[in-house]
């Protein structure tokens, strides 16, 4: 008796699976289908990095929808397998903006990016850039490339202590947010 059930239920769900089957067979790259304004709306939920780790290998569309739509680049909390895709898949000359972090989920990260993709020849169209919890050694080999940023107008660099730190100047920036211990006397600003 059992073995007439067992068959039934697997004749069931076998006609159950061929029919699904029959029916979506064409309907597999609906997706793709979708137009370019409904993708644009659904990367306005995502993060640029989260877009490009997604969608950057799927075809030349999504290619090109991602670099020209990602140029806002937050790093901060992203693992060091997602960061070094990213910074690979997409033409950084491209980015407007980024976000470096030294924290303890990603140490390092500042200085790896700074080696891979030396400042002034890869991002100087830069507009923003934050550079967080960047350790003093850090901050003597990175602060010197930053003078090769002349379109940024925006500027964070957190959590950045030291008695000795390079003077730099910037004249598009605007906005200039540093935090700092109590050696900051290095800090100077002209108006």
């Amino acid at each position: 008796m059992a073995s007439k059930r067992q068959h039934r239920s697997s004749f069931s769900w076998n006609l159950h699976k061929k029919s699904f089957q029959k029916r979506f067979k064409g309907d597999c790259t609906l997706l793709e289908r979708l137009p370019n304004e409904l993708f644009l709306e659904i990367f306005n939920y995502l993060s640029d990095v989260d877009v490009v780790y997604a969608f950057s290998q799927l075809n030349y569309r999504f290619q090109h929808l991602i670099l020209n739509y990602c140029n806002t680049f937050d790093f901060k909390s992203v693992s060091k397998a997602k960061f070094k895709f990213v910074i690979q898949e997409h033409n950084t000359q491209q980015w407007q903006s980024l976000r470096l972090s030294d924290d303890d989920d990603t140490p390092g990260q500042i200085t790896l990016f700074s080696k891979l993709f030396p400042f002034g020849k890869y991002i100087p169209q830069l507009e923003t850039l934050s550079l967080i919890n960047m350790k003093l050694k850090t901050a003597q080999y990175i602060i010197p490339q930053i003078k090769t940023f002349t379109h940024l107008v925006s500027l964070t660099i957190g959590s950045i202590c030291g008695k000795d730190i390079l003077t730099l100047e910037l004249p598009s920036l605007k906005y200039l947010i540093v935090s700092s211990c109590n050696h900051s006397k290095w800090m100077e600003v002209r108006n």
